[in-house]
Formats: structure tokens, sequence, C-alpha cells
């Protein structure tokens, strides 16, 4: 571009830069809604992050990221608001306060959005458009429908809204791809809504501006339209037009052709804006990066060029440049805008358009046209035309006409009629017509309307920003107003003179803040030198306010060394400046040096001692870091800065002990200083603070517990810490609550889910029954049933989830709940309906009609056959009928619901035949054995229809019904059903034989099923008729061959035996010539021993018949009549060993004794030991032993068992001697433990002793003693054994038998064994010997074992038997108990001053106090109560003290209320003693007695406190406490208390009411009241509060009229400040007051003096500042780069320094001056001195002789003015 070129371009920043993917820079995820932030929903494909970025144009290095979800975001225009978009939803979202505003769900899907100003969001949907007001002054709450989208917008891409001034012209615009050409077309919907009419046009972007027409404002419609071009042209064309809409259509309508270059001929406009700063000048930005610039007033293109090379696809006006922000694809953000310099010469060279030159100039105060203007201005001045004049200066490019020089021709000039308006009116109402005024123009005019006494006529103009805000104007206007000096002073930035107006208008506490807010670096002594020059009572207001005290950081400042820096804060420290040394100290330090350390340490400790409030200010900041932390923690301890003190703190005491005052530390803050602390330590510090104070710091443990549970050790750690919270049993619920969600801990989802019950929060509980799989449902399920909660769906949950069904219906129906089981089936799971009604019908739980409506109402989600079985095994089918044919009827074919039918028709006997033999669907199977029991032919013919072999053999052969069954296996003619009917195991086989013979095979009437059946029987083989058929040839016939034949018989008899064993023994007997050992073994093999045995003995096998005897038949008689017979040896011994193996022990020892054979000991020894019994049984043992111990010499074992043997039969025999001689003979085996047990066993005790004895095997023998109740020897036995259960064993015998001291000596070595002591002592207390026991433990407490257990069971059993020695045990063993198990003890015993001892003790000094007040006649004592009340942590426990007292302890009560009074809240306690006994004492109950705490407390300033004392003061008469108290405590009704007062019979406290109504306004009354009471200094003082000119006037004339000169005198010097001089002047000549009002005029002149030399030279100087700058603005950068790569940062001025003239910064030292006014003097009641009047040099200022030439007038001069002195000190004594 040529230097020339009327556009300015500059790239802000990239987006790029600061991380923003490329492909994120797109119309739907960029938004520009004002030239304040870029917002961009941001996605890097590389990680998949969305983020929404929001940038600050101000600070673009610094972009702020948050996660992003929305469709879609959008800023506010100037609040740090944003919209976001989630489909259809639309929330507005406070960045700051990190708040929800409104929310709306819009009724389509959102195309557009955007802010037409700062309080309407317009939004574009796909059918509508809408507005929503962020206020709601028009009370929707929702947004508002404005109009409907038109259909030919329905396929666009809204990509415009835009609005009018007055939003009463809308306008939408949208995009769309032609269907034919693929051209991008527009088109534009106009909406006038005062008409509720739209317009339809072809376009591609709009916009709305406004035009200043000469007697009205025009609104323009500006839009890009399409045109088709002629048929000889191909191609649209674009125009711009300009229409005026509404209005009264002067301006007509402008349209021009839009230019592009041939090689972008397809480019089309897509954004047009109006400059913000410039009213006509427009621009136009085009899809391919060009920018129009257009003038609205004649439609002329002035400049076009391209300024991008990609599509810059979002646009916002620039505020400061008046032109455009604009971001393109690249990520650059572009500032376009006019060049003011340059566009009129360019217009002028290059368009040659001199009218356009001369419009642009004028319309938008461009340079480069001011000959034309100048010309014409002198012309119209020459020609007496001024109105002319005074608008060619108006519209002057750049105001160049607009000097002090025309304004002074202007008004110069004589009014235009006589009366009229002065000519130089007229010219300032023509510049504001035009738009504002500028610098001189403004002085000038305020000059004017001062010197008429017309300034109020600025307000207006000052509120519309008519006027150039400077300090000139303000200057000029604060002497008539300083309120509208100090609005000026604000817009001009001059904030020095600001905070002058503030002082000056008494706003003293708004200067520091306004200071702090423009970030003046003002201290306070700066603050107060600049008050003192102005108002010295504001001076000292500020001194004495603290919150003035500003530190602010000067970046220029020079650090100062580390001995300075101390020097001067112990200079301030030692003149009692705190604050100072505190702000300079901080202005100073760096925190960078370590010998910083000690300055700071005293700086924290002094503010620590005498203003935490400052300490804890320093200490948040973090900015210190260099003192010392301990001392500086236990200081901020004792100041109450707990926070602070934990920061500092390292030890985990004094953590713990810091951390319990949760009642002043920020939740938040605990939350995270847990990270801090060590993993090791959380528990015990999360402990101490549930200890300290449960119920107030439950919900800050659960928030540590639930962050940090794992870093404790897991949930099985935490959790006793939280049962163990006493009284607040919801503490362990919130805490599982808040882990239930993320564990995996079985317990934690049990003990939740049972706590939830408990506490009736089912709905928690109900959640977690459905959500979990962590809890164990038997046990849940076990306990719901037992705490029967209200709501039961965690019950339903839990039985439906892990099949439980049957019992929950029975826990219903026993509750009598059939509304739940309806709900469960019908809303909850209507599969489990079978379980359900089977469960009601086995409890009878609900009749059968509402049974069938539940059946009915889940009719087609309910499983049929699950049904139709719950059903039909509790007989109640027939239930079913209903639903089972409305299901048929509905056109069901599951073979379920036909089945279900059949069986009820079965059932109900309802033609169930037809329906089986008719039915296709049904299942046979199913019905075929539903109907076996109840009709056996109904069965066979289902089983029939469905080919059920089995099933059909099973219920013929149950049934008899042979015939059936023999036509049904013929008809079938399967080879497989006639194995079936043939098989051996076929009981029936010969009934169904019988029936195919007689029945079946004659009516078969198909020979291949004859010839199956023939076969059938030939493969069986037939056995029964085969056995009929033999029997016949074989014993029936008399053919000898057949008769005799060997195989034929050994066929009968083998055919019996598998056919009829019965007539085996018949045929065995009678046949004789078969073989007979080989038919024997089947005989054995079928169970047929008897015919065995014959045949055995017929065929002489004697030895196989004695096995038949011992082995099958056991009948030994036989065996040994057999053996006799026989009488061999092999034969009695086999039958010894049978008989002993079958328990007969003596008969078989006999045997064997027969048989002579002693090697089956082994066996007798099994039978000894296993079967023997008898007397006769050990006689042939032991006579058997001794045979045998004398033949048996090995193995050892062997000779062990014999001798073992021979002993226990001898002890069995009790053969005493006999053993006794046999155990000491040597070179017996004999097992004597063995022996002993099982003599013990038998209660052989004797033999059992003399064996443990012999052994020995003390533990056994001790207590056999036991058992033979030998107790000493038992006792000695247990000693040398010396085992825990023979101990225990020898001592409950003892003490059974009352033998104590034995039992004691047991019980001894018990008791020190933790898990047996508890048995110990519960045996001694049930049976009685409660002195026994305690004598025991108390005589185990000097053992060296005795542990805690010990003296804590000793204790609970003197609560329990010896009450009176519990205290004084409690007291010596304190150390060794465990408190909480004896304190629960000492409650269920009563013993409540042991109770209070123990609690204190165990530093529950919350449950102490309660139980001394709970039981004060045993358990109070005044000196332990006020030590305890100190230490407790409930502040529910102190208020309750305080009641005590006042009911129990009254004279008591002031220690009390002393011990209290830092840690009560004063309101609370003032409550309690007021209601206090109020009938006794009257309305202040016991406040009276509580004068020394509420003083005490008053220091806090509370309302409540403060009226309290008041009350006191009053009733008893004591004004001067009640003056101290209202004056130095101020936060209580004033007023109020000045009513009750107020007739008061004390003077004095009549003069507090006074004063009371004067502080607070009501100055009439308290001047009344003084008035009335002859107070004339009270009355002065009321008036100079009041600073009301006319009440200073009107009592100046009632002193002056009843001759009270000295009070008239002391009236003037109090009123000064507003007296007016004149006035004064006047009751001077009028009373002859000359002498006492002389020092107040001296002082009014002397003043007046020195302030109007002080702004002469003030103006002055001013005046040189603002030449220079001027001179400065003038100069011109001629840089040829500027238009391409903007400004370079050594051209660009800082736009945020204020300049000064000498060149420094606002807010720096020169605000100790006062702008070279000098300062200004004060009243010179004090006689000449420093900064002081001599009021003696008025007189001759005013050409008046010396009054000192005249002794007389001195004299008089001389007493009044003493005489006002003294009056006005007096006065000032009253009044402080």
């Amino acid at each position: 571009m040529a230097a020339s070129a009327p556009i300015k371009l500059k790239e802000a920043f990239s987006m790029l830069s600061v991380g923003v993917h490329p492909s994120s820079l797109t119309f739907s995820s960029a938004s520009l809604s004002s030239d304040r932030h870029v917002v961009i929903h941001d996605h890097q494909p590389s990680t998949g992050a969305k983020e929404l970025l929001i940038l600050d144009t101000a600070n673009p290095t610094a972009p702020k990221r948050r996660p992003f979800a929305a469709d879609g975001a959008l800023m506010h225009p100037s609040r740090y608001l944003i919209a976001l978009r989630f489909g259809v939803n639309v929330q507005l979202f406070d960045l700051d306060t990190k708040k929800k505003i409104k929310v709306a769900v819009m009724p389509d899907a959102i195309s557009f959005w955007r802010w037409l100003d700062n309080d309407i969001l317009a939004i574009v949907t796909s059918h509508a458009v809408f507005h929503w007001s962020l206020n709601d002054h028009d009370g929707q709450e929702d947004p508002v429908q404005i109009f409907d989208r038109h259909s030919s917008l329905s396929a666009c891409q809204i990509i415009g809204y835009a609005a009018d001034k007055f939003q009463k012209w809308l306008s939408v615009v949208g995009i769309g791809a032609d269907e034919a050409t693929g051209a991008i077309t527009g088109h534009l919907q106009l909406f006038a809504v005062d008409k509720n009419l739209s317009q339809i046009l072809d376009g591609h972007a709009a916009t709305f501006a406004t035009f200043a027409m000469p007697t009205y404002e025009a609104t323009l419609f500006l839009f890009a339209s399409c045109v088709q071009k002629s048929e000889a042209e191909s191609g649209v064309e674009s125009i711009l037009r300009i229409i005026e809409v509404g209005g009264q259509g002067q301006f007509g309508k402008l349209s021009t052709d839009i230019y592009y270059p041939p090689e972008f001929s397809n480019d089309f406009p897509i954004a047009i804006q109006v400059s913000t700063k410039y009213p006509t000048i427009v621009y136009m930005i085009t899809k391919m990066g060009y920018m129009h610039l257009y003038d609205v007033e004649t439609g002329k293109c002035i400049y076009m060029n391209r300024v991008s090379d990609t599509t810059i696809f979002a646009t916002t006006p620039h505020t400061a440049s008046g032109g455009l922000m604009g971001l393109n694809r690249k990520g650059q953000v572009l500032l376009m805008s006019v060049n003011p310099d340059s566009i009129v010469p360019y217009v002028r060279s290059k368009l040659e358009d001199e009218e356009l030159a001369v419009g642009l100039a004028s319309r938008n105060g461009f340079r480069g046209a001011e000959s034309g203007f100048a010309d014409g201005f002198e012309d119209a001045m020459d020609d007496e035309q001024y109105r002319k004049a005074a608008q060619l200066a108006a519209e002057s490019p750049g105001g160049f006409l607009r000097t002090a020089e025309t304004i002074g021709r202007f008004r110069a000039l004589p009014p235009e009629h006589e009366g009229g308006p002065p000519y130089v009116l007229i010219y300032f109402q023509t510049c504001l017509d035009r738009g504002k005024l500028n610098e001189i123009e403004s002085i000038e005019l305020a000059k004017q309307l001062a010197s008429t006494k017309k300034l109020p006529l600025l307000e207006k103009w000052i509120k519309e920003e008519k006027l150039a805000f400077t300090e000139e104007l303000g200057d000029v206007v604060r002497q008539a107003s300083p309120t509208f000096a100090m609005a000026i002073y604000i817009k001009a930035g001059k904030h020095e003179k600001v905070m002058e107006c503030m002082v000056a208008t008494g706003q003293t506490s708004k200067v520091a803040l306004y200071a702090k807010k423009v970030g003046m670096n003002v201290t306070h002594r700066d603050l107060v030198d600049m008050a003192a020059r102005f108002n010295p009572e504001a001076a000292l207001a500020i001194a004495n306010n603290t919150s003035n005290a500003l530190v602010l950081s000067d970046p220029r400042r020079k650090k100062e060394s580390i001995e300075d820096i101390a020097k001067m804060v112990d200079m301030f420290l030692s003149k009692g400046m705190l604050n100072e040394a505190t702000s300079h100290a901080m202005d100073t330090l760096t925190d960078e040096d370590p010998l910083e350390g000690p300055i700071q340490t005293k700086i924290l400790k002094a503010c620590l001692t005498n203003n935490p409030a400052v300490a804890d200010g320093i200490l948040s900041q973090d900015i210190w870091h260099q003192f010392d932390s301990f001392s500086i923690a236990m200081l901020c301890e004792r100041a109450g800065l707990f926070q602070h003190a934990l920061e500092h703190y390292s030890d985990l005491s004094d953590v713990k002990r810091v951390i319990t005052n949760t009642h002043v530390i920020n939740p938040e803050f605990i939350l995270n200083y847990f990270g801090t602390v060590h993993p090791d330590s959380q528990l015990e510090v999360l402990k101490e603070l549930l200890v300290s104070n449960p119920r107030a710091n439950i919900r800050l443990c659960v928030n540590v517990a639930a962050q940090y549970t794992d870093n404790m050790g897991g949930p099985k750690k935490v959790i006793p810490v939280f049962e163990a919270v006493p009284k607040v049993p919801d503490a362990l619920f919130y805490y599982l609550g808040s882990i239930v969600g993320f564990s995996d801990v079985p317990e934690v989802h049990n003990r939740f889910i049972q706590i939830a019950i408990e506490l009736q929060q089912y709905s928690d509980a109900e959640r977690v029954t459905r959500e979990s799989n962590f809890y164990d449902p038997e046990k849940i399920k076990n306990f719901l049933k037992i705490a029967r909660p209200r709501d039961p769906r965690a019950l339903i949950n839990v039985c439906d989830r892990f099949g439980y069904v049957d019992e929950l219906v029975a826990y219903f129906v026993k509750n009598r709940q059939i509304k739940f089981i309806e709900g469960y089936v019908q809303r909850v799971n209507p599969l489990q309906c079978p379980a359900v009604i089977g469960a009601l019908l086995d409890t009878d739980g609900m009749k059968e009609k509402p049974l069938k409506q539940l059946i009915m109402s889940v009719k087609n989600m309910v499983p049929v056959t699950e049904l139709v079985e719950a059903v039909q095994s509790r007989g109640k089918l027939k239930l079913l009928l209903e639903f089972l044919e409305s299901r048929i009827g509905d056109g069901a074919t599951e073979p379920a619901v036909h089945t279900g039918v059949a069986k009820v028709y079965v059932d109900t006997n309802r033609n169930a035949q037809h329906f089986l033999e008719t039915n296709p669907y049904y299942d046979s199977r199913e019905v075929g054995k539903y109907c076996s029991r109840r009709d056996p032919f109904l069965a066979f013919i289902a089983f029939r229809r469905g080919q059920c072999d089995e099933e059909v053999l099973q219920l013929t052969n149950d049934n008899s019904l042979f015939r059936e069954q023999a036509i049904y296996a013929v008809d079938r003619a399967d080879s497989e059903l006639w194995s079936k009917i043939f098989a051996d195991n076929n009981p029936f086989r010969r009934l169904v034989v019988d029936q195919v013979i007689s029945t079946a095979l004659p009516e078969s009437k198909k020979p291949e099923k004859v010839s199956a059946a023939v076969r059938a029987f030939l493969d069986a083989g037939m056995p029964d008729v085969l056995m009929e058929m033999l029997e016949k040839l074989v014993m029936q016939t008399s053919n000898t061959a057949f008769a005799r034949n060997t195989n034929l018989q050994n066929l009968l008899i083998l055919t019996a035996i598998g056919a009829a064993p019965e007539r085996v023994m018949e045929y065995v007997r009678r046949l004789d010539n078969y073989d007979g050992p080989d038919v024997a073994p089947s005989c054995i093999g079928a169970g047929l021993f008897e015919e065995a045995y014959t045949i055995y003995y017929k065929f002489q096998k004697f030895d196989d018949a004695l096995d038949v005897l011992l082995d099958h038949l056991k009948d030994f008689d036989r065996a040994q009549e057999f053996a006799i017979r026989m009488n061999r040896v092999d034969v009695w011994l086999r039958l010894g060993i049978a008989q002993l193996e079958n328990a007969f022990v003596a008969d078989g020892i006999k045997s064997l004794m027969r048989a002579k054979d002693v090697t089956q000991h082994s066996l007798v020894v099994d039978a000894s030991r296993n079967d023997a019994e008898t007397t006769d049984d050990f006689k042939m043992i032991a006579k058997f032993m001794r045979v045998a111990r004398k033949k048996i010499r090995e193995p050892e074992l062997a000779r062990q068992a014999i001798d073992t043997e021979l002993v226990y039969s001898l002890c069995r025999l009790h053969a005493l001697t006999d053993v006794e001689e046999f155990i000491i003979t040597p070179g017996h085996h004999t097992n004597l433990e063995e022996v002993g047990d099982r003599c013990f066993n038998i209660e052989l005790y004797q033999a059992a002793k003399m064996m443990f004895r012999a052994i020995p095997q003390y533990p056994k023998l001790a207590h056999t003693h036991i058992m033979l109740k030998e107790y000493k020897e038992a006792v000695s036995a247990a000693k040398k054994a010396n085992r825990i259960p023979t101990w225990r064993i020898v001592c409950f015998g003892c003490v059974d038998r009352k033998e104590f001291y034995l039992a004691g000596l047991c019980a001894l070595r018990l008791v020190v064994e933790t898990a047996e002591m508890q048995e110990v002592i519960d045996y001694y207390e049930e049976r009685g010997h409660f002195q026994e026991i305690i004598d025991v433990l108390e005589a185990g407490l000097n053992v060296s074992r005795a542990h805690a257990a010990m003296f804590t069971e000793l204790a609970i059993l003197m609560t329990k038997y010896r009450e009176h020695r519990v205290l004084t045990f409690c007291r010596m063993w304190h150390g060794r108990l465990n408190i909480p198990k004896v304190c629960r003890a000492c409650e269920r015993s009563h013993l409540w001053d042991s109770l209070v001892f123990l609690y204190v003790q165990y530093s529950e000094f919350d449950n102490a106090a309660n139980v001394m007040m709970d039981h004060s006649p045993t358990a109070f004592t005044a000196g332990e109560f006020l030590d305890l009340i100190s230490r407790v942590g409930a502040m529910s426990i102190m208020y309750r003290s305080i009641d005590f007292y006042l009911g129990e302890q009254p004279e008591l009560l002031e220690d009390l209320l002393n011990v209290l009074a830092p840690r009560v809240d004063g309101s609370r306690a003032v409550s309690i003693l007021q209601r206090a006994r109020q009938q006794e004492f009257g309305e202040l109950g016991c406040l009276p007695f509580a004068v020394k705490y509420l003083e005490k407390i008053q220091s806090a300033d509370v309302p409540e406190v403060n009226e309290a004392l008041n009350a006191v003061y009053i009733a008893e008469g004591n004004f001067e406490k009640l003056r101290h108290s209202v004056d130095e405590f101020k936060n209580f009704d004033q007023l109020v208390l000045a009513s009750k007062l107020e007739s008061h019979e004390l003077i004095e406290v009549r003069r507090i009411s006074s004063h009371l109504y004067a502080r607070n306004g009501r100055h009439e009354k308290a001047i009344e009241m003084s008035k009335k009471d002859v107070l004339y200094g009270d009355m002065i003082y009321a008036v100079a509060q009041s600073e009301d000119q006319e009440l200073a006037e009107m009592y100046a004339a009632y002193f002056a009229e009843k001759g009270l000169q000295e009070c008239f005198t002391g009236l003037l010097y109090a009123c000064y400040e507003f007296f007016p001089p004149d006035i004064a002047m006047e009751y001077v000549w009028m009373g002859g007051l000359k002498d006492f009002a002389m020092p107040f005029l001296i002082q009014t002149l002397a003043e007046a003096g020195s302030r109007l030399t002080g702004l002469e030279e003030e103006r002055k100087t001013k005046r040189e500042i603002e030449e220079i700058k001027r001179a400065e603005e003038e100069e011109d950068l001629d840089d040829p780069s500027i238009l391409l790569y903007g400004l370079q940062p050594e051209q660009q001025q800082l736009m945020l320094t204020y300049q000064q003239a000498d060149g420094g910064v606002v807010g720096g030292s020169a605000l100790a001056g006062y702008g070279g006014g000098g300062n200004v003097p004060l009243i010179g009641w004090g006689g000449p001195g420093a900064g002081q009047v001599d009021p003696m040099a008025a007189y001759t200022t005013y050409g008046i002789g010396n009054p000192m030439q005249n002794n007389t007038n001195m004299m008089i001069a001389q007493q009044a003015y003493m005489t006002a002195t003294a009056n006005y000190q007096t006065m000032q004594a009253q009044r402080y």
C-alpha cells in the first residue's frame, strides 16, 4: 500500500502461537462477540482433548483453557459471562463466581446465536428467532420468540443476525449452494417488530446504521444483494443497497455495485460492519479476504484491498480504533481501521471527489478539508450570519474552527435581540447538537454557566458525556459544585483531584478504596496530609481509620538496606505506629534475604499482639517466608488465627491441638491441609477432630476421610474411628456414603446399607442395594428383615437380585404389606411373578380374586411355564384358568399356555379327553405326567399322542392297563419297545404277554405288526413261559426220559432261581438228577442261602456248607452245632474268628481256645477295645491274654497290645491288686496312659489315678484328683503340670466345692492370662462368689504379669459390688484402666463422681461437664467444674453451664462467665442471662449480676451486648459508664436508645439522648432537647454536626437575639466551614457583635485570598503542560510499512500510562502537594504561627485602622476572643 492509503492494518496476535490447532479455526468452533475476548472450541486430534480456550485480547499470551463438552460457547461482550450450548439446552455461566445464572431449553436445534447488546442474547433456531434477556426487565425468564424463520432460509446456513439501535428492525442472513449451478447464494429475512411483518431479500450480508438527519435520526438498512446479470452475461452481480426503514423517508435509497477482481469473480460479501467511531464509515469483508470501505451518506466505495489471503470468518467492531477485529483461518487476529489523517487527502487525490471528501471530514472529523470551512466561516461572520457560522464551526473537520478564538468572537457579539440568549450559548448548543464539546468549549461553557449560576445544567451533559472531561474543567466547576467537579475528575482520570473532592464533600471513607481501585501508590500519611489541607476533622478521621492505610506497590521504589529497614521499622514501632511500620516493611522487604527474618518476625509479632487482622492479611498473601515459624505459629494460635498456626506448626501434638478449632478455620483449608500431613499421622489427627467436637466436625471429617481413606490404611481402619464418635449416630453413615460409590470393600457396602436403614435414609440404601455388587446378600437380607424399614425397596432389591423372593413375600405377608408385593410384581420384576404367586399360596397371604387380578395385570410379561409349575405344585391350578384362556384368546400358541389349560381341564373335568385328542399345541409328556395320578386313561391318551414309550410303559404298568399296553406295543411294532416290555426287570411282563396273546394279537389286523410281536417273543426268551413248559415236561409228564434228564432239571432250577425263587427249595428236594455243586453258587448269587446249604449238605460238601452258615446265614448256633458234629480244629478256628468278627467275644475266644490257636490275638485285642462289655467277656480276654503273653514273644507291638489289654481287662474286673502287682513287675509292655484314659472315660477314676501316677501324667492326674474330690492333691498335681487348661480345671473344680483358698491359687495363674481372665471372672460371678473374685484380682495386681485388663475388670466388679471403693481405686490406678469400659460400668451403677473423674482423665471434657450438671448433688465441685468448662469443646455445653449456674450456683456465676468469655458468643450469653429468672428480677433477668462480664466482652462491639449493658447502666443510673459505652461501642440501635433516654429524670442521661440524636442525623431533635435543658454547648455541637446552613443561621440569630455573645462566637467557630460570611456580617451589623465575630471574618478573608493565589498559579502551570502535550500529539508518523505490518513496538505509545508534565506517574509524591497552589491555611484561632494567618492582618488589608491603637476596642476584642475560646474548649470537652 502507498503511504496515502486510507486504512490501517495490523496483526494483533496469532491463535496458533497459543496452541490452537488449525482445524479448530472454523466458523462453528470460534466466536468473536466483542473485541475483548476470542473464544475457540479447540480440538487436538493428536491427543483427542477438547478444550474451551478463552483469550483476553488485552493479554493474548495467557489464554485460559477449560475442559469442554458443550456444542458451542459465546462470551458476553462486556462482562465475564459465557453462554454455553448443549444441543437445545442453553446456559449462562458467570466465570467470576463460577455460578450458573440462567438455563433455557429451546424448542428446536440452534442454528446461530449472538449478543445484540449487553442484555439481549439472540438465538436463531431451525424454525424461529428468540431473544433472551439477561436481566429479565420484562419479567420473562425464558427466551421470547420474536418471529418465525421464512421457509426460504430452511436450507441455508445462518451466518449473521443484526438489529437496529432500538431493536425495532431485525435481519437474519443465511447462505447456501444453488442446486443448479453450485454457486453460493444468500437470503435475507428483514423483520419489522412493530408491524410484525417479514420481507425476503437476496443477499449475503446485512447490518443496520443510524444517520443523523436535520430533524431526526434515520435508521438505515445496509445489505449486499445478489442480482442476476443480463442474458448476455452469465453469473450474478453484487450490489450494496442502503435504504431507510421506518422514519420519515428523507434519506431515500442508495445502491452501489460491489467490485470483485477478475481472478476472484465468484467472491461474495460475508460481513458488513458500521464503524463505532466514525458514523458514516462502513466496512465490508468478502470471502476471499478483501476489505471494502464505503460512505453511508453517499453509498460510494472509498477504498478496496485484500487484507487476508484466507477467509476472515469472524469479525467484530474494534471500539478503540473505530475499525474491525477479524479472525482468519490462519489464526491471525487482524485489526483494520480507517486512517483518519489520510482518508480525506486520499479521496481528494485518488478519487478526485471533493464533495465526498468534505462530507467525510464534516461527518467524521477527518482532517484535510479545513480551507473550505475556514473561508465559509469567515464569510458567514462577515455577513452577520452567525448561526450559519456556528454551524460551520461545529461541522469543521477535526474541529479546527472550534477554538478559544472562535468562542471569544461569539462571546463578543451582542445578543440577537434584547433579552435573547447570547450568541456564544447558541454556538455551544449547535456544537452539542452535533456531538460533544472539546476541552476549550467545555471549559468556556462551564465558566459561562457558573457566571450565570446555571451550573446544574451541566449534570445532563455530564451524564450524556457531551463534554471533554479535563482537569481544567473540574477546576472551573469545583468552586461552585465539588460534586460535579468530582464526577468530571473521575472521567478525566485525575485521581488526586477526585480524592480531594471526596475529602471536601465528607466522603473520607471512600478515599482509600478509590485509590486502591485506580491503582495509585498512596500511603496512609499521604492521605492524612491531603485531608489536612482541606478538612482537619476529616484528616483526623482518616488517621484514626486503619482501613485507609493502603500500601500499594510502586515498581520504581529503591531498595533499602536491611539495616535501614530495621531502623525504620523500630522507629515506627517505638512511636506506636504499627500500621506505618507494617506498611513500610511490606513495601521494602523482598523476602529474598534470610537477614530479613528478624524484621519479619518482629512485625508479625507486633501485629499478632496488637492487630491480628493485619497479620492475617500478611500471612494470607504468603509474601514472607524468612520469619521464625514456630514463634509466629504460637502467636497465631493465641490470636485465634488457627489456620496460619497450622501452616507453620510441624509437631503432631501442636497440629492436633490447633486443628480442633474448626469453628473458625475454613473447612476447605483443613481438607487441603490433610494432604500435607504424613499418612501415618492422618488417622490420629482425624480422631482428634472427631473427639474434640464430633457434631460440629463430622461433615469436615467425612470429607477428609473420604479423600484420604487409602492413606489412612483403608476403610477397615477408618470405620472404627467413625463408629466410636459419641452422640453422632450418622457419622459413619456420612463417611461410608462418601466412599461407597468407588469402594470394592464388602464391609463398606454392608455397613452403609445397615446404617442407612437405621437412619431412615432409605433412598441411599435402595440405590446401593440396586447398584452394588460387593455386599453380602444373605447378611443384608437378614438384617433388613429384622430392621423392618418403612421403605422396603432395599429389601426388594436384595431379594430380587439374589433369589430370595420366597422370603420377601413371606416377609410382606407377615407384616401385612400386600401392596408392596403387588408393586414388586407389576413395577419391579414381572418375571418373578411365578415365585411370588407360589409364595403367596404357601402363606395364604392373598385371596383368590386378588391373586387372579395380580396375574392378569402382568399376563403378557409373566413366564407361563414357571407360573403353571408354581401353582400346580400347590394344587391351585384352577386359579390360572382365566389367565390361560385369556392368553389363548389372544392367539398364543406357546406349548406352556396350552399345557396349562390341559391341566386345568383335567382337574376340572371339562371335556378333557376331547381337548387332549384335538389340541395340537400342548406338551404330551408334561400333560401325561400330570394326568398319570388323576386319570390314567387321559394320561395314556396324552402319551400315546406324543409316542412317549417310556411313559406309556410306566403308566400302564402302574395302573394295570396291560390291555392298553399290549395294544400300544402291537400297534407301535417297535423292537426296542418290545425289548423293554420283555426285560427281566419288568414285573408285568407276563400280564402283558397274556394280554398280547389273548387280546392284542387277535385284534390286530395288520400282519406286519403280528410278525413283529412274534419276533419279540423269540428275542426275549420268555423265561416264565419256558419255566411252565419245562415244569410240565419234567414234573408233570410220564415220559421218563424228560423226567430224569439232568440238563432239563438244571434248566428248571436255574430258571426258577430267576423266575420263581420260592419254588427252588421244592425243586432242590424233589429232584435228584441235577448238578448240585454247579447249581448252589447260582442260589448263593440269588440270595437263596438255605437252598445252597441244603444242596451242599445233600451232596456232602461240608466246607462249603459251613461257609454258607458263617458267611451268609450268620447262624452261629447251627455253626457251633456243626463244629461239634465235625469236631475238627480248622472248623473251630474258622468258627472262633467269625464269632469275634461278629462281636461274640466270649464265645469266639472259647472257640479259639478249643482250636488251641493264639495267633489271632489281634482279633481279640480289637474285640476287647470295641466290643467287649460284660464281665464274662473281660474274664475270657484276661484268660486268653495270659496264655497269649506266654506264647507270643515277638514282635514288640504285639506284646504291648497283649499286656495293655490284659491290664485293662483286670481294671474292668476291679482287680486293682492284680493290676498293681502286674505293673510293678519288670518286663511288661503295657501302655499305661492309654489304659488310664480308657478308665477315666468310663469313670474308673481309681484305676485311672493308678495309671497316671505310675507314668506320671500330672495334667490328667490333677483332673482325676478333682473327679475323686481330692482337691489338695489336684492342686499339687496342677503345680507339677503347670498348664493353663489344668489350672482352669482345678480352679473351677475347687470353686464348685467352695475350696476358695485352693481356687484362688489356681485363679491367680489364670487371671494374668488375658484370654482366660474373663472366663474365670464369669465363673465366679455366675455362682455368686463376688468377694472371692475381687480378692483374687486384688492379689493379682501385685503380680509382675498384671495387665490393664485386670485393673479394668476389677474396677468394673467394684462398681457392681463395692461402690464405695471405686473412686479411690480409679484415682490410684486410672493410668492402668480401660477408661471407656469403666465409664460405662460407672454409668450403669450411677457412680457419677467416679464417672466425672474418668471422663476428665480420658479428655472427655464435654461428657464430664454434662455429668456434673446432670448429677450435681454428687458430682459437682466448683473449682473442678471451672477448670473443666474451660476445656470443653461443644458450645452447647458452655451455654448450658450458664443456665446451670443460674439455677444452682448463682453466687459463682461471675467466675463462670469470666472463664467462658473468650469462647462463647456474647449475644447468646446475654440472651440466656436476660431470660433467666425474670419473674424474680424483672425484665433484665440476671444481667445485673454479670456486669463485669458484659464490660469484659463489650470490646467485641456486639449489638446485643451493648444493648444489654446500656440497659443495666440505665437501670442503675450510671450515666458516666453509659456515656462511655455509647461513645466507644456504637453497634446498637442508637435511635431506639435515644428515644428511651429522652424523658429520663437525670439531665446527664438526657444529654446522652441528645448526643445520640445528633450522631444519627436527628440534629433538630438534639438541638431542641439541648435548648430545653439550656445546654448551649450541646446545641452548638449539634448544629456543627448537622452541617446545615439554615440551622446554623437560625441559632446564630437566636444567640444574637438572646444576647449570648460567647455562644454566638462559639457557633461561628464550630460552623466555620459552612456558615455564610455575608450572614455573619449581617448579624454583626444588626446586633453589634463585631468584636465577637472578628476572628471568623479574619479567617474567612485570609483563606479566600490564599486560594485565589494558588488557583492562579496552578492554572498557569496547567496551560503550559497542555501546550506541550498538544505539540507532541501533532507529530505524525510517516512510515509506509505501517499499513502492511502495523506499528512497530518502538512506534507505539503505551495507552495505559498517564503522563504528567514532569514525566512522573500519577499517584507519586506529587500527591503531597496541592497542584502548586500551596497549603490551605487553617482557621487562625490559636494566634499567628506556622500554617496560620495573623488575625490582625485583615484590618490593614481593608484599610481599617489598627484596633490595637484603641485600648477600649482592644480590650473588648481580647475579652471576646478569650471567652469564645474558653467556651469552645468546654464544649469540646463535653463532646468527647
